[in-house]
């Protein structure tokens, strides 16, 4: 069953602020979910509802720019990005590998939290390499796109000298035949 959403709004200004609002959120929960299943895939949990949901907040507070749980004034999802976060999961992935093999510990939340702690330390050094490899990647298609046109004018340059040998050869064809 659809049900049709027979709420009012003020078309002038309400409307699209909810429209913008409802999309930002849908993206929030594709993102969420898609750091959750990096988490898991990361901690080699068999799926993503055995991440303790007690778990969750301390992913929300890095989100929220949140210094401390509990802080009075939150600042509503304008910390780190969920792609962020699962970004540098990925980029930490080696260094989570190596505590959970030389560390021990209590339960599950234990090692979320541990390891959580690698990825805030680490999220400064994920997005410098992200900002380094991005910049390599544009000076690297600004170079090829160069190298491209110095192709397109040696082609050039091959062309005129062919047909300037081309005008030679009759040239040259036409005076021996008279001699």
């Amino acid at each position: 069953m659809k049900f049709e959403d027979k709420r009012y709004y003020h078309k002038e200004c309400c409307h699209e602020k909810y429209l913008k609002e409802k999309a930002f959120k849908a993206n929030e929960r594709l993102e969420m979910d898609s750091l959750a299943a990096t988490i898991a895939k990361v901690h080699k949990l068999k799926t993503v509802s055995t991440i303790p949901n007690t778990f969750y907040p301390y992913i929300q507070e890095l989100r929220n720019d949140s210094v401390l749980f509990g802080r009075v004034n939150k600042r509503y999802k304008q910390g780190i990005t969920y792609r962020t976060i699962e970004n540098t999961y990925q980029y930490c992935s080696e260094k989570i590998e190596w505590a959970k093999g030389n560390k021990e510990f209590k339960n599950l939340m234990s090692e979320l939290r541990y390891c959580f702690a690698i990825v805030k330390n680490n999220i400064e050094n994920c997005l410098r390499d992200e900002n380094k490899i991005s910049k390599q990647k544009a000076e690297t298609e600004i170079l090829m796109n160069h190298v491209d046109s110095m192709r397109d004018v040696n082609k050039a340059i091959n062309n005129a000298q062919n047909k300037k040998l081309k005008e030679n050869e009759r040239i040259l064809d036409i005076t021996t035949l008279f001699d």
